[in-house]
């Protein structure tokens, strides 16, 4: 019969110190090279292990030991990050934000304002805000204007006189450079509603008064 001091187990491995709380699946690098330093007092003599594959070994092992150290700082940072931007985030409920876009929500006695984003200068400007049937509702001209960011406000006012009911509206920058008319860029004055997480990445989305979602990012000018 074998007993227990003559298992073939090597002694140097059954005395292999087992950490309090951590299973022998979580191996750390002290448990490494301890297991290594067995290997080579148990190894065959006509048959000695290499010492190069056993630095080989050695260096993987603390390869990989250092990326995933690397991953949880990594994941530590993105978690802080998150955090914060949701805490600022937070604060902007309420408030009146710079976004791009061309669509604006107008409430009752409210006005819709915004910045047209021109990288040249143009000898006519002209915004152009239409209901969400399609129909034109007001032509507001600004003239010729240089390259740069020009600011508009629409009174919520129709060209009859008569003030627009409340909802949303497009507006259109309409722009001519020679003969020719284009529509520029806008960023548009929008108030923040809620915020939320997306559920896909957990990034911060801010949710508008125009119905729309955008990503924190998408923000350019907080008012």
């Amino acid at each position: 019969m074998i007993n227990e001091a003559s298992s073939s187990t090597p002694a140097s491995l059954q005395s292999l110190p087992e950490t309090s709380g951590r299973s022998r699946a979580d191996m750390g690098q002290a448990d490494f090279i301890e297991l290594m330093l067995a290997q080579m007092k148990n190894q065959d003599p006509t048959k000695p292990l290499d010492p190069n594959e056993f630095m080989g070994q050695l260096a993987q092992f603390s390869t990989v030991n250092g990326i995933e150290e690397l991953k949880q700082s990594f994941d530590n940072l993105a978690s802080v990050m998150i955090s914060d931007q949701a805490i600022k985030a937070a604060g902007l409920v309420g408030h009146d934000v710079m976004m791009p876009g061309d669509g604006g929500f107008l409430e009752t006695g409210g006005d819709i304002a915004g910045q047209v984003l021109l990288d040249q200068s143009v000898t006519d400007l002209n915004i152009r805000i239409y209901d969400q049937q399609g129909g034109l509702v007001r032509t507001i001209p600004m003239s010729g204007q240089a390259a740069g960011r020009v600011r508009f406000k629409w009174d919520g006012f129709m060209e009859s006189g008569d003030p627009a009911p409340p909802g949303n509206y497009k507006i259109v920058a309409e722009v001519q450079v020679n003969d020719s008319v284009q529509q520029a860029a806008m960023e548009i004055r929008t108030r923040v509603e809620s915020v939320s997480l997306n559920p896909y990445n957990g990034g911060i989305l801010l949710n508008l008064d125009n119905g729309s979602t955008v990503p924190w990012e998408a923000i350019q000018t907080i008012m």
